[in-house]
């Protein structure tokens, strides 16, 4: 009789550590069932995401450089090479293509006069030149032999030789609007 006690005893113990273990493994089937949800959830909200920057990636790819900076109505801005120039002082001897005291337009080289390639921009446009911390502002009224090799290129008037050779060789950025 104690041997039937004694296994029943066991039978009760194994059964109640068969039912721990089987709402153990429930509870754990449902852990899991909630964290594929979470997962589940997470990998939209990143599909989501990502959509989202593509998209504002092809809005990205169709800005111009126009739009970023605002450009006025008939401005246009262009990036080039600029050197300085000092015709009247003209050291270097490669300042003037002819007369120093006039520009190719026809006007006297001082301040504010930009030398050119008038097939990018036009005479008597006109120009801000934005460089490494400073802005100019003047008027396109002169060219010369390397503005006309060099399209993107363009010569600010100094007024002396050490100037001009202080500015040295520079990128900037032109906003230009071409005379009416």
């Amino acid at each position: 009789m104690e041997n039937r006690k004694t296994n029943s005893i066991l039978i009760i113990i194994n059964l109640v550590i068969i039912g721990f273990f089987v709402f153990g493994l429930g509870n754990l089937f449902i852990e899991i069932e909630t964290l594929e949800e979470e997962l589940y959830a997470e990998q939209l909200k990143n599909l989501d995401l990502t959509i989202e920057n593509e998209k504002l990636i092809e809005q990205l790819e169709n800005i111009t450089v126009e739009d970023l900076l605002g450009i006025p109505e008939n401005w246009k801005v262009v990036a080039v090479t600029a050197t300085a120039y000092s015709p009247s002082d003209n050291i270097s001897g490669i300042c003037a293509d002819d007369n120093p005291n006039v520009t190719a337009v026809g006007v006297k080289p001082e301040p504010g006069v930009i030398a050119v390639n008038p097939a990018l921009i036009p005479y008597h446009s006109e120009m801000i030149i934005i460089g490494d911390g400073w802005i100019e502002e003047g008027v396109a009224l002169d060219t010369g032999g390397r503005m006309l090799q060099e399209v993107y290129w363009i010569d600010v008037y100094k007024g002396t030789h050490e100037e001009a050779m202080k500015f040295g060789v520079q990128e900037v950025i032109v906003f230009f609007r071409e005379a009416s």
